[in-house]
């Protein structure tokens, strides 16, 4: 369950997202995070690339 804080508090909470993980085992959930973490390199890879050859 998510509680406000407040009027100030912006953040939100995806509730599908949070049920799409728990639904996962945690073999699941590791390999979604290695996905993630493999994407996010690729991309500053590339980034760092392409700002080397301007």
């Amino acid at each position: 369950m998510v509680k406000t804080l407040g009027a100030d508090n912006s953040s939100t909470v995806d509730k599908g997202l949070v049920a799409m993980y728990l639904k996962m085992t945690p073999e699941e959930r590791l390999k979604a995070n290695d996905n993630a973490v493999r994407a996010v390199l690729e991309l500053r890879d590339a980034f760092k690339k392409r700002q080397s050859t301007k």
